[in-house]
């Protein structure tokens, strides 16, 4: 099992993939180990979840390659891509499908600062908690609430984890300089933490969508 972000571990090997196009125009993403760039959970490839459009595929391994390079050891994880027969929307996700988008894990590490390859609550939803909610005095995207599946509470304050600022904002700037990359779907809170505030890549979904700020989803050309 793999975590967003992670030092590198000892994967599990996987049979070869075809690389070229299916008949949907798409293709996997690796899950071999090949790359630093690996599923938050093997499910997401046992289950056909990690289809994209080659420039996708390209683009996200050349962000994985760099992001390597500048924190040797690091794996980026990735969850949802969309399923093999290109069919939108990609359940349960209001998106996804056309091989376009894909979510990214965030990066986590103990309280001591070290990085982590892997937090409790990943083992339950697959990389998509758990959440960074906002410091006092930083944005709330949604002062009412998210409703339904988009709602997920916020972690507890004692949580032995905490969000890596400086791996994942370093992601989040390799991919919005990549003009393969549409957009990113982020919370505004982490938006204005890092810097990066009206940057015109970076997007809040809504309130109607799942909250961005334990993974990031990413949108291609």
């Amino acid at each position: 099992m793999f975590a967003a972000c992670g030092a590198a571990t000892k994967r599990p090997s996987a049979p070869g993939a075809p690389t070229g196009p299916n008949a949907a125009g798409l293709v996997p993403l690796p899950c071999d180990g090949s790359v630093p760039l690996a599923p938050v959970k093997r499910r997401y490839c046992d289950r056909d979840r990690h289809y994209v459009t080659p420039a996708a595929r390209d683009a996200l391994t050349d962000a994985a390659t760099r992001l390597a390079k500048d924190f040797p050891g690091i794996v980026v994880g990735f969850m949802d891509g969309s399923g093999s027969e290109g069919i939108v929307p990609f359940p349960p996700h209001l998106s996804h499908g056309d091989g376009r988008q894909v979510d990214l894990a965030l990066c986590y590490t103990d309280t001591q600062g070290r990085p982590l390859a892997e937090v409790p609550d990943t083992r339950k939803w697959g990389g998509y908690w758990p959440a960074e909610p906002p410091r006092p005095g930083e944005r709330i995207a949604c002062p009412q609430g998210r409703e339904g599946r988009a709602h997920k509470p916020d972690p507890p304050a004692n949580r032995p984890w905490r969000l890596d600022e400086e791996r994942t904002r370093a992601m989040v700037m390799i991919l919005i300089a990549d003009p393969r990359v549409r957009r990113v779907m982020i919370e505004p809170h982490l938006e204005e933490r890092f810097g990066l505030w009206g940057h015109s890549k970076l997007r809040f979904a809504g309130c109607q969508a799942a909250r961005h700020d334990d993974h990031i989803h990413v949108d291609f050309y």
